[in-house]
């Protein structure tokens, strides 16, 4: 058995396929959400899990057809590139329609999540649909059976409760239903309705029709989360993407396929070098470092905390 979900793949509107290994178990008086949370599990050289990594949900609230609250629960952490079964009870057996779920304030970046409703309808959605509204996003090494490409990946979608770093939602709340089958007119209709998101809880909605409209003041701030370095093999990934998009938001990326390097803090993008090329280019694993930068004839080390591989063999 599998689930069905609309959604963007890549820049096109398509299908992403949940698996039955990636739906919750049904639970009586209850629903039931798994969430997948992007980026890799990766330990520093001190043995600690790096900040910024994973992060919690603090609360779940669950609504039915007429916006009225039929269950709450679920808190607890995710470690990045895990997945956590969240339990919400319900009062009563009417059907779970829209969803709210509430960080702490440890950011989470939610690569999709699955739904299994007390009285047995399966749903999914992924963390695209957070980037094509205009909330904060990073790519994900999740890979996902699609209809269109297979080579792309899910984004995730940041929350933080405490909007560390600039991010901007701490709450988010789906309408199932709305992203399964086919969507009529323009998709961006779905934000600020079938997908909405607050700056706090009971706080501001912070979605419309027309995403969030960016208004820069002043240079451009850095977007880099941690120190890590994320070297991406997945065809689908582009650091030119996540170099230029001003929501972005995750550590310094690679991406083989374009053979480019993307700078978080400074949003530069250089060359990796090869071929030829040995100035004004970034190398991986050269003889000085992990990582460095060819500037001139002299060479910047760059000390990652730790260097992570994304490759499309990776278990989902």
């Amino acid at each position: 058995m599998s689930v069905e979900a609309v959604g963007f793949v890549g820049s096109v509107l398509g299908i992403w396929t949940f698996l039955d290994s990636l739906l919750p178990a049904h639970t009586i008086d209850a629903s039931t959400y798994s969430i997948r949370a992007g980026e890799d599990k990766t330990m520093g050289d001190d043995g600690k899990v790096l900040s910024n990594a994973g992060g919690g949900i603090d609360l779940i609230k669950t609504y039915n057809n007429n916006d009225e609250l039929i269950g709450s629960g679920g808190t607890g952490y995710i470690a990045s590139g895990g997945r956590v079964v969240f339990t919400t009870e319900q009062t009563n057996t009417q059907q779970s329609i829209t969803t709210e779920f509430y960080a702490t304030n440890d950011a989470l970046c939610i690569a999709y999540i699955t739904a299994t409703m007390e009285d047995g309808t399966q749903w999914g959605w992924t963390g695209d649909w957070g980037y094509t509204c205009g909330l904060n996003w990073f790519l994900s090494g999740d890979p996902l059976q699609n209809t269109v490409n297979n080579t792309i990946t899910p984004r995730c979608t940041w929350i933080d409760g405490d909007h560390s770093n600039g991010i901007k939602a701490a709450v988010i709340g789906i309408s199932w239903p709305d992203f399964y089958g086919t969507i009529e007119g323009d998709p961006m209709d779905l934000c600020g309705s079938s997908l909405r998101a607050w700056d706090e809880p009971g706080g501001t909605q912070i979605l419309s029709t027309r995403g969030i409209v960016a208004r820069r003041l002043g240079p451009r701030q850095s977007q880099r989360s941690d120190d890590r370095l994320i070297v991406s093999h997945i065809p689908g990934h582009s650091a030119i993407e996540v170099c230029e998009s001003e929501t972005s938001w995750g550590p310094d990326f690679v991406s083989m396929a374009e053979g480019l390097y993307c700078n978080m803090e400074t949003h530069e993008l250089l060359p990796l070098c090869g071929n030829g090329l040995t100035k004004g280019c970034f190398e991986i694993n050269g003889t000085v470092g992990a990582a460095t930068i060819a500037v001139g004839d002299s060479k910047k080390i760059m000390k990652p905390s730790k260097v992570v591989e994304w490759n499309w063999e990776q278990e989902a």
